[in-house]
């Protein structure tokens, strides 16, 4: 009788840990990439996901020596609605942004994504150079993405985004 309890037991862990398995190794395979395009005025991107696929969490993209980036999230939860004002709140460790944005339509994921704009020069991208876990909560909508490798990367997107001083021309 003690083998049959102890399996009882073990059946929902083993149900949980198999349903969880898919999970992490897609999330296995997401890393951060950042990415320069050389057009007039330019763009450099930031993002976290599976290379070469549509499986991703978001990112950062801004017009180069613009001082603002926008972030993108790709989806949300099925209890916000596209079209409707949002606010992202992103966060590592204790530090903390506020980013107003909108709900814009993903028919592809069944739930909306979301767009808003910070400053280039926002404490977070520090905190996410020197950070272990980018959390972002929108309403219901909590998401996490580890900032392993990605020291250098965050770097690069803050140069290229760092708003063109007036004396540097």
């Amino acid at each position: 009788m003690n083998g049959k309890s102890a399996r009882a037991r073990l059946a929902p862990l083993a149900l949980a840990l198999l349903a969880a398995a898919p999970l992490a190794a897609a999330e296995a395979g997401r890393v951060w990439t950042f990415s320069v395009d050389e057009t007039k005025p330019g763009r450099a991107y930031l993002n976290y996901g599976l290379p070469e696929s549509d499986d991703s969490f978001g990112g950062f993209h801004c017009e180069r020596r613009s001082g603002v980036a926008t972030l993108f999230i790709a989806e949300t939860s099925e209890k916000l609605k596209a079209g409707a004002r949002a606010t992202a709140i992103l966060a590592v460790g204790a530090t903390q942004a506020k980013v107003g944005g909108k709900l814009m339509p993903n028919e592809e994921a069944g739930v909306p994504s979301f767009e808003g704009r910070l400053s280039a020069s926002d404490p977070i991208f520090e905190a996410m150079a020197a950070g272990e876990t980018l959390v972002a909560t929108i309403g219901p909508s909590k998401q996490s993405a580890p900032l392993t490798g990605a020291a250098e990367k965050l770097r690069k997107f803050i140069a290229a985004c760092a708003k063109e001083s007036s004396g540097s021309r």
